[in-house]
């Protein structure tokens, strides 16, 4: 049995879980388990379908279906949380009805189907409900991926014999561990350029083929599964153990309320006896303190999950350039960590683990956990940091109680403005561009100008304008003086146009001091036509960062522009015989992508030393009874941190995104502190030697 042992008189017997030497009996001659290779070509390709979809799940939802990023983390988190709280339901199907084998199995095709339709849905040229289809999809795949990942590491685990194989199962949870960051590896970093560089079905971004690869890989990881069965050791379920469980649970509470003064317990799930057995209370109460002792690892889960969609949106505000010569696109960065994970796990196996052993830093899998859970929190204080130094290149938009105001000027002498309601003199120069940011205003207002030009430009008539502009609250307003002099409105919008491309691209606006048309061609790295009509153009996003000549009416002009990522650029032509001028209304973005690497370092390392520890802890501290379900609790914790960040986001705490991942920070530590205290108090479970009755008591 591996858990808690009973003697022939009752007793508990709780063994060490690490110990200094190798036991006698891991020096026995057993066959390597042929049937894992299959589990494990299983999870690769499960993987990868998974991480696949996952990578570009964010700017799908933004892009495709014009979500904000607010509402599409809440939708990304909400499918993570589901992916990770439908486990509870695999778990307790496979050790009480199905059976491991049957489970993975039957839960892989919805699974399968899931994949199917999300790809479908994203085919825009189809007259079908995308939204819907998609978020269908969604549920399907969230369904499948929490109904096995209980399963499937601990059916890895069954085709072992334990205790002989101790050595080799620990191992081969480092290799299973593996395997799901070498799909992640191919998946993050193959969809992400499916969706950018091939177009399909007339879309820019191609999300059926991004999507459908990941279809055929998990059809493919069904295929795998089923042909190893024939080497499969599965193991009948042990009945209705959840049940089993709430009822010993329910009966020791209410015999505890009853007979609590005529009769001490030592525990208080020794009241379920005589009605229940002492192995399934003796097994109940591992469960109960393994529940305990999760329960504070829930936030590591919250910061780790938002790489897939806070750092993803933090690295759309980056310059991806490498050099000039690569440019890596947002979500392509979450490729880094399960590459890292690739190099590093045998590292910290082969080297790491051994020397910090050696010098008695980490010594048992509960200071892992710790030393994760603390690496975490250190990833996030750097993410805060760098995000405060992205601050300073995001749009400035207008608070809540505020207007801004934009006035372009045609002419090539200075315009003189007054806005006596609220008061503001201010000179425009020729060809140029002003802006005022924070206007106070509650709903819409109507200001009064005044405007000029000096008579020695040689403007005797018309050469002055009494009129009236309109500010809105919480929106930009934007307008240009045109010979003669008049004031033509450009638009009043809310913000979205001055905000940065949710792809990272440049976005340019062109203006024209005339009301007829022009036909504006760039000729650069692409090639784009922009139209213009009634004085501008549609805001047009340019898919290739560089420098452009500008063709207007078929004429190059002389002068070149470029257009950097994450920049909003107005381009003003007061004559189409003349080169035009460019004004940068939102800067581009300046800081390098590659300034996530640190964070994705800390969070990789944090990665290894809690998830892989989770999953053999999870496994060898469970008894033989329980091994889907408390692997589905382990899983369940990280469905409960996608639920924190869900409030989180949803309670918008802070107006400054870093703001919200020192928050984190602060979370993680304080809850690690709380995890070292339970975990000093935490008795290891062990396998018990057949040949000897030894055993040790190992803590914290």
């Amino acid at each position: 049995m591996n858990g808690t042992e009973i003697n022939n008189k009752g007793e508990t017997m709780v063994m060490a879980s690490h110990q200094e030497k190798p036991p006698k009996y891991a020096e026995e001659k057993i066959k390597y388990p042929k049937s894992v290779f299959f589990i494990i070509g299983n999870e690769f390709c499960e993987r990868f379908s998974y991480y696949g979809m996952r990578t570009i799940l964010s700017l799908y939802l933004t892009q495709a279906l014009k979500y904000t990023e607010t509402t599409s983390t809440i939708i990304y988190h909400t499918f993570v949380m589901l992916c990770y709280f439908t486990p509870l339901v695999g778990g307790i199907a496979a050790d009480s009805w199905l059976g491991k084998y049957k489970t993975i199995l039957y839960v892989s095709l919805f699974y399968a189907v899931g994949n199917i339709v999300l790809s479908i849905s994203s085919i825009t040229v189809l007259n079908i409900p995308h939204a819907a289809l998609s978020l269908v999809g969604l549920f399907l795949i969230a369904s499948g991926t929490g109904g096995i990942k209980p399963c499937v590491s601990s059916f890895g685990g069954d085709q072992f014999v334990l205790p002989q194989q101790e050595m080799q199962l620990q191992r081969f949870f480092s290799v299973f561990y593996f395997s799901i960051n070498a799909g992640s590896v191919l998946s993050c970093f193959l969809t992400p350029l499916l969706r950018e560089e091939v177009k399909c079905f007339g879309q820019d971004n191609c999300y059926p083929l991004a999507f459908g690869i990941p279809a055929v890989l998990m059809c493919m990881s069904v295929i795998i599964f089923i042909c190893g069965k024939s080497l499969y050791k599965i193991k009948k379920p042990n009945g209705n153990i959840a049940m089993d469980v709430a009822n010993c649970v329910g009966h020791a509470i209410v015999r505890k309320v009853q007979i609590q003064n005529k009769e001490k317990k030592d525990h208080w799930l020794d009241y379920a006896a005589p009605k229940y057995s002492l192995k399934l209370i003796e097994d109940t109460k591992v469960l109960m303190r393994i529940i305990f002792l999760f329960t504070p690892t829930i936030i590591f889960w919250a910061l780790y999950e938002q790489q897939g969609s806070k750092w993803t949106f933090q690295a759309n505000n980056m310059d991806g350039s490498v050099n000039g010569w690569f440019t890596i696109q947002p979500d392509q960065m979450q490729t880094i960590n399960p590459v890292l994970c690739l190099i590093f796990i045998p590292i910290f196996e082969s080297i790491i683990y051994p020397l910090l052993h050696k010098l008695r830093i980490i010594r048992t899998p509960l200071q892992k956990l710790c030393w994760g859970g603390l690496l975490a929190a250190l990833a996030f204080l750097i993410s805060g940091f760098l995000e405060l130094k992205i601050g300073k290149d995001k749009a400035i938009v207008p608070d809540a109680g505020e207007a801004q105001l934009r006035l372009y000027n045609t002419f090539n002498c200075p315009i003189h403005l007054e806005l006596p309601d609220v008061h503001i003199n201010h000179t425009l120069s020729a060809f140029e561009t002003t802006e005022f940011l924070h206007l106070p205003v509650n709903d819409k207002k109507m200001l009064n100008i005044d405007a000029f030009i000096d008579k020695a430009c040689g403007y005797n008539s018309s050469s002055s304008f009494h009129g009236l502009v309109e500010i809105r609250n919480h929106e930009i307003s934007s307008y240009m003086f045109t010979s003669p002099l008049s004031l033509q409105t450009l638009n009043v919008t809310g913000f979205n146009e001055v905000q940065k491309s949710s792809q990272g691209f440049p976005k340019l606006k062109i203006l024209y001091s005339l009301k007829e048309s022009l036909e504006v061609q760039l000729k650069g790295p692409i090639n784009p036509t922009i139209q213009v009509n009634n004085y501008q153009s549609l805001v047009t996003e340019i898919k290739e960062r560089g420098i452009y000549n500008v063709i207007v009416n078929g004429k190059m002009w002389n002068k070149t522009i470029e257009l950097l990522p994450g920049g909003f650029y107005t381009y003003l032509i007061t004559d189409k015989d003349q080169d035009g001028k460019i004004f940068t209304i939102t800067k581009p973005n300046s800081v390098n992508l590659m300034w996530q690497l640190p964070q994705y370092f800390v969070i990789t390392f944090a990665e290894i030393m809690f998830s892989i520890t989770g999953i053999e802890f999870s496994f060898t501290q469970s008894p033989d009874s329980m091994k889907s379900v408390i692997s589905s609790i382990w899983l369940l914790t990280d469905s409960l941190g996608n639920i924190i960040v869900l409030v989180v986001a949803g309670l918008k705490i802070f107006e400054n995104q870093a703001y919200e991942f020192f928050l984190f920070a602060g979370m993680m530590t304080i809850v690690m502190i709380l995890f070292i205290l339970i975990a000093m108090r935490y008795k290891y479970v062990e396998v018990k030697s057949e040949e000897s009755n030894e055993t040790e008591d190992s803590r914290f």
